[in-house]
């Protein structure tokens, strides 16, 4: 069950009256997976309906301006009706905090990795995303509380972030970095890198986790997600790097493997028929246990 207090509010729908609410919410609708609707009213009254998937009533509710309206859960079937000539209201979207940056800016998603990984951080952890693109990762990550250094060889997508951070009022460490060159400054307590290596320089790759290694404090994480290239499932990309089967894993040897696995996964990429392009993904959380 969702704590509702921890949603974020990501857009807010004009002021309508009983002449001007949309066609489409007097009708059977729902909200968008992983949105859930609040309503406010100003004046006047408002009946909503939940319905079930086929239309039929399932119960109705009459709210003014006084009642304290739950929220519409995502994707539960509805429609709302004026009760008064002089009704006067508005609707709120909210989400998750792993998706706000998705449904207001049209981010990818956070990384499922690294909304799975979140729980394991300390508070205010030190933290850097290694490829951090436009920061769907790394805008969560700071949302949390964490102090997240950004880094990327893509000015384009930097100016990005920065300009989501200041419209968030969230605190910003951004800086360009050709990852290549495995000069990583600072000790961090989690250093992140997902789908990233596979665009890196083969030649670069070992001492690039090194440095991710050597950077990490005692008792932190690292997380690689990255393509694979195997004889089961050859990679359908000419990615200048892929990882082989347990060669990732291998670099970890003397740390504590919290997960590992060479799952078959989706890029946000499409072939050309639509459909996302599969391949085999290796996916690594590891804790650093000495020095």
């Amino acid at each position: 069950m969702i704590n509702t207090k921890t949603l974020l509010p990501y857009k807010t729908m004009p002021v309508w009256t009983a002449q001007s609410i949309p066609k489409a919410f007097l009708e059977k609708h729902n909200t968008k997976e992983g949105t859930w609707a609040k309503l406010t009213i100003l004046s006047g009254s408002l009946v909503f309906y939940q319905l079930s998937p086929d239309g039929e009533e399932i119960s109705r509710h009459i709210f003014d301006a006084s009642s304290d309206i739950p929220f519409v859960d995502p994707q539960v079937w509805h429609k709302v009706s004026p009760n008064s000539p002089d009704l006067s209201c508005y609707l709120t979207f909210y989400c998750q905090k792993e998706d706000y940056f998705h449904k207001k800016y049209g981010l990818t998603r956070t990384h499922s990795e690294v909304i799975a990984s979140a729980p394991l951080l300390s508070e205010k952890s030190n933290i850097l995303d290694l490829g951090c693109g436009q920061g769907r990762n790394s805008l969560y990550l700071s949302l949390l509380g964490h102090q997240v250094t950004s880094v990327d060889s893509n000015g384009q997508s930097l100016v990005a972030l920065e300009n989501m951070a200041l419209e968030e009022e969230l605190p910003y460490n951004i800086k360009w970095y050709d990852i290549n060159t495995a000069t990583i400054e600072g000790h961090y307590d989690f250093i992140l890198s997902t789908v990233v290596f596979m665009f890196l320089n083969p030649d670069c790759i070992s001492d690039i986790i090194l440095q991710m290694q050597s950077h990490t404090q005692i008792g932190g994480y690292n997380l690689i997600v990255s393509a694979m290239d195997t004889t089961e499932n050859p990679c359908p990309l000419p990615f200048p790097f892929t990882f082989k089967e347990g060669q990732l894993k291998s670099y970890y040897n003397d740390w504590e493997i919290i997960k590992y696995n060479e799952n078959l996964g989706e890029l946000h990429r499409v072939d050309e028929n639509g459909n996302r392009l599969k391949l085999q993904f290796a996916t690594l959380l590891a804790r650093k246990l000495r020095s």
